[in-house]
């Protein structure tokens, strides 16, 4: 899980033991782990500029773990702060490869979609997938459907789907049932805070992209980009995107959980680390507010923790929400 934070494996075994041990020797912390020579000296330097551990200089020197929730809130921010950059690279990639000479006109690059033909190209473009679908899903939605049928058909003939969704895209009135069923399908999903727009990449071969807008309003222009340098950064930012978002998987509260909690308590917390208020969570599980606060009080008093941000670490350090869930996310709405 840590690695979603650009942590190697190695400086997240290191860091999982300090916190878990406290202040410790760096040669215990090598015995302890099998590491030695320049891979924990790789680590711990890596762990150092991070501001995750402090080096002191005792001798034998010792190591020193910075709290969770201060120094993890900062990579998260570190992690935002790339998202933006990459908006901001691919916005000068585009004006730079239209721009050079010799490249090929804009019309092999990238064409305005008709609105009156939106819909059948998004069908369209789906079903020419063979391996893949990547996806950003936000509102306003472009195609109104109930069901994207071209999807589910897709998914039952072995083509794979991943989702980042938008957190206000879950956060919709009936979005668990819709949710479920593409899970049920076998789509996988994760939830972002904000998606930076609206995605459909096929194959890594074709996209559909539209920009998102403010109050709901849909898009002046949707665009099919074709293959080539800016469709390589599209690529890029999903696959950033999509480490950096959570898994979501709407089937929990209908499994039997972990060890510790219920299918139901892992679905709250889901929801709750997705971002949602806790107005948001109660619409989406049915249940009252208050319901709502005291379940998460009393996630909060078994992980022994005094805050939700540390509520969250402990989820992840406890196993209650890993990367293997990953495997059985799923989701989808319409584009």
């Amino acid at each position: 899980m840590l690695e979603a934070l650009g942590l190697s494996s190695a400086e997240s075994q290191v860091y999982r033991l300090l916190v878990g041990s406290g202040r410790s020797r760096v040669d215990h912390v090598g015995h302890v782990l099998g590491l030695s020579g320049d891979g924990l000296d790789d680590a711990l330097r890596g762990l150092a500029h991070k501001g995750l551990v402090t080096l002191t200089d005792d001798r034998p020197p010792q190591l020193i773990p910075a709290p969770p929730d201060i120094a993890g809130e900062s990579l998260l921010l570190l992690r935002m702060n790339e998202l933006q950059s990459v908006r901001g690279a691919l916005r000068q990639l585009t004006k730079e490869y239209r721009t050079a000479p010799g490249t090929a006109s804009l019309e092999e690059i990238a064409e305005i979609v008709p609105d009156e033909t939106l819909a059948q190209r998004y069908e369209q473009i789906q079903r020419r997938a063979r391996q893949e679908v990547l996806r950003f899903d936000t509102a306003p939605y472009l195609v109104d459907e109930d069901v994207n049928t071209a999807e589910l058909e897709q998914l039952a003939a072995g083509v794979h789907y991943r989702t980042v969704y938008d957190r206000a895209a879950i956060e919709e009135d009936g979005a668990q049932g819709e949710m479920r069923l593409y899970a049920d399908a076998g789509e996988q999903a994760r939830v972002l805070g904000k998606v930076p727009v609206k995605l459909v990449v096929v194959d890594r071969s074709a996209a559909l992209v539209a920009l998102r807008t403010a109050g709901g309003r849909l898009p002046g222009a949707v665009v099919q980009i074709h293959g080539g340098p800016l469709l390589d950064a599209l690529i890029a930012l999903f696959e950033l995107a999509w480490a950096s978002a959570l898994p979501l998987d709407p089937r929990l509260s209908e499994t039997s959980g972990r060890d510790e909690l219920s299918g139901a308590e892992i679905h709250l917390l889901v929801l709750l680390l997705s971002g949602l208020t806790d107005d948001a969570i109660a619409r989406q599980l049915d249940i009252g507010k208050r319901t709502v606060n005291r379940r998460i009080r009393g996630l909060m008093d078994l992980a022994g923790a005094s805050s939700r941000m540390q509520l969250g670490w402990q989820a992840s350090e406890r196993g209650w929400i890993t990367a293997s869930d990953v495997n059985g996310m799923h989701v989808d709405s319409s584009a």
